[in-house]
C-alpha cells in the first residue's frame, strides 16, 4: 500500500473515532437533560388557573354524553368523592395526562375519576375509554364550571362541593389536588 493510502485510512480512523466520541457526548448530554425535565416536573407545583369554580362552592350539576350514546350525570356521583378532568382530545397535554389518571383510578389509587371532554365524541381517544368519559353539550359543563383551558382538574367531596381545583400536566398535579382536597395520602409502590 502506497503512503498516500495510508495516510487516507489513518483520516478514516480519526473521522471515525471522533464522531463516535462526539455521538457518545450527544448521548450523554441528551440523557443528563432528560434527568433534568424529570426532576422539574417532579417537583413543580400544580399549575392553579385564575379560572375554575372556586373552592368550597357547590359543584354545580351536569350531565355528559359517552360515545355509545349513554347520559352520566352528577347524580350518580352523589355522595362519592370524586374527580372531575376537563379534557379536549386536540390538547397534547390531556393526551398525556388522562390515561395515567384513568389507569390511577381504576387500580384504586384515586377516587372515581370523570373525564368531561370537549369536542366530538368520535375523537374522543380510546385509552380514554377505560374511565367514565363523555361530551358535555354545547360546552355547557365547562360554562358551569368556569373552565377555560385544559386539561382542569376539580376534586369534589362526598357532599358535592368543590375541595381542590387547577390545572394538571401530570399525575402527580392530580395527585396533590386530590391530597389538598381532603387530606388523602396518595401511597406509590416507590414510596412504600
Amino acid at each position: 500500500m502506497t503512503a498516500a493510502g495510508w495516510i487516507v485510512i489513518g483520516v478514516v480512523i480519526l473521522a471515525v473515532g471522533w464522531l463516535g466520541l462526539a455521538l457518545v457526548g450527544l448521548v450523554r448530554e441528551q440523557a443528563g437533560l432528560r434527568a433534568r425535565v424529570e426532576d422539574l416536573e417532579a417537583t413543580a407545583a400544580p399549575l392553579h388557573l385564575s379560572s375554575g369554580l372556586a373552592v368550597g362552592r357547590p359543584a354545580p350539576a351536569w350531565s355528559i354524553t359517552t360515545p355509545s350514546g349513554e347520559a352520566v350525570t352528577s347524580a350518580s356521583l352523589a355522595g362519592l368523592r370524586h374527580v372531575l378532568v376537563f379534557a379536549d382530545a386536540d390538547c397534547r397535554a390531556c393526551d398525556e395526562l388522562v390515561p395515567g389518571v384513568v389507569q390511577a383510578s381504576t387500580e384504586g389509587a384515586l377516587p372515581p375519576v370523570v373525564i368531561v371532554g370537549r369536542g366530538d365524541a368520535a375523537t374522543m381517544p380510546a385509552a380514554w375509554r377505560a374511565a367514565t368519559v363523555g361530551v358535555e353539550h354545547d360546552g355547557d359543563v365547562s360554562a358551569a364550571f368556569d373552565v377555560e383551558v385544559t386539561p382542569h382538574v376539580f376534586v369534589v367531596d362526598d357532599g358535592g362541593a368543590v375541595v381542590a381545583q387547577g390545572g394538571a400536566v401530570n399525575l402527580r398535579d392530580v395527585e396533590e389536588l386530590v391530597t389538598a382536597g381532603g387530606g388523602i395520602t396518595i401511597v406509590r409502590d416507590a414510596d412504600a
